[in-house]
C-alpha cells in the first residue's frame, strides 16, 4: 500500500525542506487527524512492511500479481508497475515527465525508470518523511536530477509546479478522504489528453450498500477503518466523479483474479485475528495485518476488486 493523504500547505514555516537536485521539498501542514494518522502509519510500518514483507527485494509496497505469464515473486511484485509503463507507452502525446501520487520508497518509479530510459523526469509524492528520505538514498548517483521525491499530499499540488504528462497512483488513492478533490488536482496538473492510472480497490459495482448483510457490513468496516480508507468507492462511482472534473475513463480492468489469496501466511494471520480480534487495533502494525486479513475476505466474499482504471483528460475541459 502506499501513502499520501489531506492537505498541506507550501509555505509552512516549520515543515520546511530540502529536496533533491536543490528543489524545496513539500510542505506538510498538519490540519487533520485523518493526515496526522495515515503519516504515522507508515513512518512507523514501512521498514517492517519491507523487512517482514516478501518483496524479494524490489522495494514496492503494494501487493503482487500473478498472470499466467508470470513465473516469479520478483515479476510478481512489479507487475503493477509494468501494467503503469505499458499505459505510458500507450500514451498518444508524449510523455516526459511521470507523477507518482503515493510513492512509498520509490519501487516503482525506479521500476519506470529503468524500464522507460527515454522519460526525462520522475517524480514521487509521500506523506511519510521517512519513505521520502528512504527513496532519496536509493537513487542512482547519475540519475539524481532525473528523479525526485517530495513529502506531502496530493491533495493539493500547485499546478505549475507539479505539470505532468502522466500521473498514477498504486494502492494510494484510497486513502483520500475526498475523491472529487483528487481529480480536480488531476486535472490542473494534467494537459488536455494526459492520462491517469489508479490501481486499487473498488467497492463491487454489484453490491446493494442498502442491503448488505451484517457479517459484510462488519468486514467492509474493519478493512477500511484499519487500513484508512475513506476514498473506497466503486468503479461506477469514481467514473462519475472523474467526469465532473474533466476525465473520461478509457480502460478497466480486473486485476482480481490475479492475487494469491489464502496463503500459508494469511492463514496465519487469519488465525492470529481469530484469537485476538478488537486487541490487534491497539498497535499500528497488528492493525495492517487485521484490515488485511478482512481485505482477503472481502475479495473472497466479492465485497471489493483490485482494479486498474485509466482516465484521460478531456480536451474540451474548461480547466485547459
Amino acid at each position: 500500500m502506499g501513502s499520501d493523504i489531506a492537505a498541506w500547505s507550501i509555505n509552512h514555516p516549520r515543515r520546511k525542506r530540502r529536496g533533491i537536485a536543490g528543489e524545496g521539498a513539500v510542505d506538510n501542514l498538519n490540519g487533520t487527524g485523518h493526515l496526522r494518522q495515515v503519516r504515522e502509519y507508515y513512518d512507523r510500518n514501512t521498514d517492517r512492511f519491507l523487512r517482514w514483507g516478501k518483496d524479494e527485494g524490489t522495494a514496492n509496497l503494494h501487493g503482487a500479481l500473478w498472470p499466467p505469464d508470470v513465473t516469479s515473486l520478483g515479476e510478481a511484485m512489479h507487475y503493477s508497475n509494468e501494467l503503469v509503463a505499458r499505459e505510458i507507452e500507450q500514451c498518444p502525446t508524449p510523455v516526459n515527465r511521470v507523477l507518482d501520487l503515493g510513492c512509498g520508497v520509490g519501487g516503482s518509479l525506479f521500476y519506470l525508470g529503468r524500464r522507460l530510459p527515454r522519460v526525462r523526469c520522475f517524480t514521487g509524492i509521500s506523506l511519510s518523511p521517512l519513505q521520502i528520505n528512504s527513496a532519496r538514498q536509493r537513487i542512482p548517483e547519475p540519475q539524481k536530477n532525473r528523479f525526485h521525491f517530495e513529502e506531502g499530499c496530493f491533495l493539493q499540488l500547485p499546478a505549475e509546479r507539479f505539470k505532468t504528462d502522466f500521473s498514477y497512483s498504486i494502492e494510494a488513492f484510497a486513502h483520500c478522504p475526498d475523491p472529487g478533490a483528487f481529480f480536480g488536482v488531476q486535472a490542473g496538473v494534467l494537459p488536455p489528453g494526459g492520462r491517469l492510472a489508479i490501481i486499487d480497490d473498488c467497492l463491487s459495482d454489484e453490491m446493494d450498500p442498502g442491503g448488505l448483510p451484517s457479517r459484510h457490513v462488519r468486514l467492509l468496516g474493519i478493512y477500511r477503518r484499519n487500513w484508512l480508507l475513506p476514498g473506497l468507492r466503486s468503479r461506477t462511482a469514481l467514473k462519475s466523479i472523474a467526469d465532473e472534473k474533466g476525465f473520461r475513463l478509457i480502460k478497466d480492468q480486473n486485476l482480481t483474479p490475479y492475487l494469491r489469496l489464502g496463503r500459508p501466511r494469511d492463514n496465519a494471520i487469519s488465525l492470529m485475528v481469530r484469537c485476538l480480534g478488537p486487541l490487534m487495533e491497539r498497535d499500528t502494525y497488528l492493525r495492517s495485518l487485521l484490515g488485511g486479513d478482512a481485505k482477503q475476505k472481502c475479495y473472497l466474499e466479492g465485497l471489493i476488486h483490485y482494479r486498474l482504471l485509466v482516465f484521460e483528460k478531456r480536451a474540451t475541459d474548461a480547466g485547459t
